[in-house]
């Protein structure tokens, strides 16, 4: 082929010819002489014409890729294959072609292993046997801006100094786990019948919680132990936030900042000892507050419409994970530091299917599971995802008692990870709760909510649920608290026993509840609903 220049432009033995490397002084574009600008611009256009055959995205910090490309030749018209490698388009453009697709397919997978990086894992890719990182957080030490700016994390201080860094806070990453990350399994034993020998249950309400108080009459709350024992215990409001200490009731801290109500609340412990809050509210905002004086950390625009429910991640030697669930019937992560939206899952109409509640737990394998409750037209629906690999796990049916719309029985989910490398999922809607081992997803046991039992004032047309917590017992056992309309119960998932059960005496707003397995092993349950300011508090000594 004459290139136009006076030159013979043949190709390899193979037939490959390199048409562009920006490292190799050799290639057919350097060949080309003066004409080698226009010559190169119309092979660019030409390949930008054809079509992309195959595809590789390389890490987001390098946003690149190599794809294998099929087009017609600008200056013969014949058809050509092109292997086109740009891992770092600012550094490393190459562009090779071939005459048969089957050479240019081998070359394109020899591409995609030449160019593999542990540190910088491919995105996305169709060569099976290499990894991929669909969220490609960016590695160890390194740190991307809300600016897109790259950082080295221990030049952090030294840009701050230079040019003022954008960020309230330093988000530390999450403490390594003792243990390394091991396959995810399905329950090591089948549930064991025996319940407890003994229950022993104390009333250790703080007396200044003892009050009325309308204005503290909870949306939601959120419960944390701390590593030297102590408990703090958010509650959202109409107009606020509230942090409390369990043990004598004092008030923490007060975080207001919406312009609607707060709707959900939930804590986490950072890996170098701070706690944090965030809050989510009507008005479709979710902010970020430090627990112990409520300065504001990150707000984010998080849903169209309501955040009815938010909880914390914090994979081992990660920076934490916020999740969020609206009207918008979305499941979306976010990256609290930036303030970046880091994952989503969908699930429905918006406006239609609206996230009513969402749960986490980090499984053995340190990929994060993210559980959402639905409502539907004749059933709910509990969704599960593996977030970190970006893949559904399960979509569980939560059939109705009945099909009218109703806001007192709106599903909520839970979820708890087992030293046995196992995982629960517990939802709780019209038919009462229903717990999944949720690595084979058969369902472990169906408890009924008390009004649907016949007992203690049932007969209210139904039944219906309210929240439900789960807690981690010794012996690979699982506490489950769940409340009905003028009931809050605890079972031993495993068994079905009921260990302890407690009547609220309005029929109000449906009750919150949280489930906290203390340092000592005892259980805290905490309900709380209208007349409680904020909760109410009791614990569970449980002996086999």
């Amino acid at each position: 082929m004459d290139n136009g220049n006076g030159e013979i432009d043949l190709p390899e033995a193979d037939g490959r010819r390199v048409l562009y490397d920006m490292n190799d002084d050799d290639c057919r574009y350097t060949r080309w002489g003066e004409r080698a600008d226009r010559l190169w611009d119309a092979y660019q256009d030409a390949i930008a014409a054809g079509t992309v055959l195959r595809r590789t995205r390389t890490h987001a910090l390098l946003d690149g890729s190599i794809e294998l490309v099929g087009y017609d030749d600008p200056v013969t018209g014949g058809g050509r294959f092109a292997v086109v490698t740009a891992c770092d388009p600012g550094s490393d453009y190459r562009v090779v072609d071939h005459t048969e697709r089957g050479p240019a397919e081998a070359a394109y997978e020899q591409e995609v292993y030449a160019n593999l990086d542990d540190e910088l894992p491919y995105q996305s890719c169709d060569v099976f046997e290499v990894r991929v990182d669909r969220r490609s957080r960016p590695p160890a030490g390194v740190r991307v801006l809300p600016s897109g700016t790259v950082v080295a994390t221990d030049d952090l201080e030294a840009y701050d100094d230079l040019y003022g860094l954008p960020l309230r806070t330093r988000w530390p990453e999450a403490a390594a786990a003792d243990l390394a990350p091991a396959a995810v399994r399905g329950m090591a034993a089948d549930p064991r019948p025996w319940g407890p020998a003994e229950v022993r249950v104390d009333e250790v309400t703080p007396a200044a919680w003892g009050r009325a108080d309308d204005a503290l009459r909870p949306n939601a709350l959120a419960l944390l132990g701390l590593p030297d024992g102590r408990q703090l215990l958010a509650s959202a409001h109409d107009d606020a936030a509230h942090v409390w200490s369990v043990g004598d009731g004092q008030g923490v801290s007060t975080a207001s900042g919406h312009s609607e109500w707060v709707l959900s609340v939930a804590l986490a412990a950072l890996g170098d000892g701070r706690v944090v809050l965030g809050t989510g509210g009507k008005d479709g905002l979710v902010r970020v507050w430090s627990a112990r004086d409520a300065a504001a950390l990150q707000e984010i625009e998080a849903h169209r419409g309501p955040v009815n429910s938010l909880a914390w991640a914090l994979p081992p030697g990660r920076l934490p994970w916020l999740v969020t669930g609206g009207d918008d019937a979305s499941v979306r992560l976010w990256d609290v530091e930036t303030g970046r939206r880091a994952g989503e899952f969908p699930v429905g109409v918006p406006g239609v299917h609206l996230v009513w509640s969402v749960a986490t737990a980090v499984l053995s394998d340190h990929h994060v599971c993210v559980a959402a409750a639905v409502p539907g037209d004749d059933h709910d629906v509990v969704h599960v995802w593996d977030a970190t690999a970006g893949t559904r796990l399960h979509e569980f049916a939560l059939e109705r008692a009945g099909h009218a719309f109703d806001m007192r029985a709106m599903p909520r989910v839970a979820v708890a990870a087992l030293a046995d490398r196992s995982f629960r999922v517990a939802a709780v809607g019209r038919p009462g709760v229903r717990i999944w081992d949720g690595h084979t997803g058969e369902v472990v046991r169906t408890l009924p909510l008390p009004e649907d039992d016949g007992r203690e004032g049932g007969g209210d047309g139904g039944g219906g649920g309210g929240d439900v917590a789960l807690a981690v017992l010794p012996g690979l056992r699982v506490a489950v608290a769940a409340t009905g309309r003028r009931h809050t119960v605890v079972w031993d998932a495993e068994s079905g026993a009921e260990l302890t059960r407690v009547a609220h005496a309005a029929d109000g707003p449906v009750v919150a509840v949280e489930l906290l397995t203390a340092y000592d092993g005892g259980l805290l349950l905490v309900t709380g609903r209208q007349g409680d300011a904020p909760a109410r508090v009791r614990r569970l000594d449980v002996r086999w």
